[in-house]
């Protein structure tokens, strides 16, 4: 059996899976275009409802880390120690997941040309489109693309554990700063996984740290 038919169940998992849960959230927001979905009001109103001063802080400040220009100094960084381990493959691995994972973003938001929330006035307002959210999408990129890099070990399940706290965390800010909907978030997260375990499976980078 061949090493790529030996994956097939990843493919599955990890591209797939994640993929149809985008196309069935994409479908939803499509076709309630103006329309707030019931579980996407009901959970945003239940975040501000936990509105206070020293928490609007905390997101306005950890919200920055989800932006381009702090994604763009993380990908700096990694790409500087790739460099420095001679780890080319690794090194356009990682130009093409976050590369390919903004320009996603971007051709998403136009095609779907959903409206940000406005059931409260954002302290730290957005006015390009909703759908997906590109601090969602850009967090949940690095983070699998350091997961599939690392080799198994207790370095990939740190990895994992403290990047799944980082997304979460981002993806909160977006909410608690009422730019995003609940749908949003889980729709650049369930296309950035699929984005960077499909350019993996091709790539056959997997382990290379």
């Amino acid at each position: 059996m061949s090493i790529r038919h030996q994956s097939y169940p990843l493919l599955l998992l990890g591209v797939v899976t994640p993929l149809n849960i985008f196309v069935a959230l994409a479908i939803t927001v499509s076709q309630h275009q103006g329309d707030l979905l019931a579980w996407d009001q009901a959970v945003l109103e239940g975040i501000h409802a936990t509105k206070q001063v020293e928490l609007e802080a905390i997101a306005i400040s950890l919200t920055q880390l989800g932006r381009g220009t702090g994604i763009l100094a993380i990908t700096v960084l990694i790409s500087l120690f790739l460099a420095w381990r001679k780890q080319w493959r690794s090194l356009i691995y990682l130009v093409i997941t976050v590369l390919g994972s903004g320009i996603l973003n971007q051709v998403s938001k136009l095609l779907f040309h959903r409206d940000r929330p406005a059931l409260w006035a954002s302290p730290t307002p957005e006015f390009d489109f909703s759908f997906p959210s590109g601090h969602a999408m850009l967090s949940m990129t690095l983070v699998i693309f350091l997961v599939t890099l690392i080799k198994q070990g207790h370095w990939r399940s740190l990895f994992l554990f403290g990047g799944l706290i980082f997304v979460v965390a981002i993806g909160w800010t977006r909410l608690y700063l009422g730019v995003h909907y609940p749908s949003d978030i889980l729709g650049g997260w369930a296309l950035a996984i699929a984005w960077v375990m499909g350019v993996s499976w091709l790539s056959r980078v997997n382990g290379k740290l």
